[in-house]
């Protein structure tokens, strides 16, 4: 859904992809970079064929060490996203980067044991008063139920979390979701727009 060719974008926004260590950034990116029609195809991290990490030490390496910069225009405005690595050794990189963004998109998984790596990304958003939310990834792998992750997720988080969308189950397999502050269900169509 780009915006018709040679006119300008309405407004430019600068969007983080921030997230404890092998949490489905670059995946995330690649996910809005097909959809938005910026690529013909989804790239995979165990094909390597990514538009992100597609260094050769990263693919080497199967994780992010560097910044990765993608732009694409959605609805008439421009989006340009930077995918940062998670892992501690790398989080300068994210650090530098986040007073240049509008917001963080901080992709997390439902799991306990990442919630101190969690708790020091929000810390970063928060300290730099950055807006920020938080993308649950790995749904459909976690063991807790989605009533649950929340209050699992929140001591990593000084500000409340307030969930916005909720996964609709189907055999075991999530089919859509319920926005609930728009009050709408939407299903998922295998290979073409929900």
């Amino acid at each position: 859904m780009g915006q018709a060719q040679g006119q300008p974008a309405r407004s430019a926004r600068c969007i983080a992809l921030v997230g404890p260590y092998l949490s489905g950034k670059t995946t995330l990116l690649e996910a809005i970079l097909a959809r938005t029609g910026a690529i013909g195809r989804q790239g995979t991290m165990a094909g390597q064929n990514t538009i992100g990490d597609a260094s050769e030490e990263a693919r080497h390496h199967g994780m992010s060490v560097e910044l990765n910069v993608a732009t694409v225009d959605f609805l008439g405005d421009s989006f340009t996203f930077l995918d940062c690595p998670g892992s501690i050794e790398f989080q300068a990189d994210a650090v530098n980067v986040l007073t240049a963004c509008d917001a963080a998109v901080v992709v997390c998984e439902p799991d306990e044991k990442k919630v101190p790596a969690l708790q020091l990304i929000l810390k970063q958003l928060e300290d730099r008063a950055i807006p920020h939310f938080l993308f649950i990834n790995k749904i459909d792998k976690a063991e807790a139920r989605v009533r649950d992750i929340v209050p699992m997720l929140q001591p990593a988080s000084t500000k409340p979390l307030v969930v916005r969308q909720i996964p609709i189950w189907e055999n075991d397999i999530v089919t859509g979701f319920i926005d609930l502050a728009l009050e709408r269900a939407y299903v998922y169509r295998e290979h073409a727009p929900s």
